[in-house]
């Protein structure tokens, strides 16, 4: 429950911004060259329905790759989420004004969720959000009403 609420969002070794976007190369796990190892991406509410299996929608707004490897089990996911939420913990002072910096687009109470990839080239979703929306207008948050 702790962690649920403190994960807001963010970290920001790779936002994408617009055309010139900063986004690199999948890191790939020693194990298996094909599969990339940990990564945390954050996507916004309007990229993804929320209960389905889908991948989200476009780029995520923030995206993180650890060089650690993990298992790929559930044990692993897990791991890998957790190593995410080190990460982003550091951040949330300023996750509104990251998070709005960030994106290509407004957004208007839009919540950021935590999504990972282990092993996988795929997104899963961790339904992990600290439950605040994010207003963002022009590159700049504003208090949600």
């Amino acid at each position: 429950m702790y962690l649920t609420l403190m994960m807001v969002v963010l970290y920001v070794s790779y936002p994408y911004v617009g055309g010139n976007n900063i986004v690199p190369s999948i890191t790939k796990s020693s194990t298996n060259s094909n599969e990339p190892g940990c990564v945390c991406g954050i996507f916004l509410s309007g990229q993804f329905k929320k209960g389905s299996k889908e991948q989200p929608k476009g780029h995520p707004a923030l995206l993180h790759e650890h060089p650690d490897t993990f298992p790929c089990n559930t044990v692993g996911n897990r791991l890998c989420t957790n190593k995410c939420l080190e990460t982003i913990v550091k951040y949330l002072p300023n996750s509104a004004a990251i998070l709005c910096a960030s994106i290509d687009r407004d957004c208007h109470k839009e919540k950021a969720y935590l999504f990972i990839k282990n092993c996988k080239d795929e997104w899963t979703n961790t339904n992990l959000s600290a439950g605040r929306e994010y207003c963002c207008k022009d590159g700049l948050p504003y208090k949600c009403y």
